[in-house]
């Protein structure tokens, strides 16, 4: 077991690890360094990058085509419940029960593989980028580079002190950012696709 473990931190140290801050080098420098160059407030750099967030998780459902393979699949749903619903002209009744049996241990296993497929997806576009980049976050924003910059360990102190808060941290501004930016994005694209049908 020592040999595997030490595979595996030899793995994580010198490949995973250094990935991980080249990347966070690139993405301090892309963003962050971009934005605080154009002495953008770092209250406003969180938004931003949530609401890019945002975009990105819509870019990787449209490239995932789920609105596309949940067509399908409902399409295919529909036709089997059609497929079942034929099976009451069979005059037997055994035979009807077995056919019965097949038809809807085949949906519900179609319907199983679909509520997998379904929850990754939805993990892979909106969980995972959130995650990852909320830790980018914390970790290039921490207490330490707040204090630096404003003397305090938040992005912007509240005056009234809401909920016992004393300001707003870069968690819970991104959070809400980027739950307030999906919302809006899912009712802008709902609008645009009932244009689109009625065109």
């Amino acid at each position: 077991m020592q040999t595997y473990y030490d595979i595996l931190d030899f793995i994580f140290y010198r490949a995973v690890y250094p990935l991980l801050l080249f990347i966070r080098s690139v993405f301090d420098g892309v963003f962050l360094g971009t934005m605080s160059f154009l002495s953008i407030p770092y209250s406003v750099q969180v938004v931003v990058i949530a609401i890019l967030t945002v975009c990105f998780a819509f870019g990787l459902r449209k490239w995932l085509k789920v609105e596309a393979r949940e067509k399908v699949f409902r399409e295919k749903f529909v036709s089997q419940k059609t497929e079942r619903d034929n099976i009451a002209i069979v005059a037997d009744k055994k035979q009807r029960d077995a056919m019965y049996d097949s038809a809807d241990q085949s949906i519900d296993e179609d319907f199983n593989v679909y509520l997998a497929q379904h929850y990754f997806r939805y993990v892979l576009i909106y969980l995972l980028p959130l995650f990852l980049v909320m830790a980018w976050l914390n970790d290039s924003l921490d207490e330490q580079v707040l204090k630096t910059i404003s003397g305090h360990s938040y992005l912007f102190l509240t005056p009234s002190h809401p909920f016992g808060m004393e300001g707003v941290s870069v968690t819970l501004l991104y959070l809400s950012s980027y739950v307030l930016s999906l919302i809006a994005g899912f009712q802008i694209k709902k609008r645009c696709f009932s244009r689109k049908n009625k065109e």
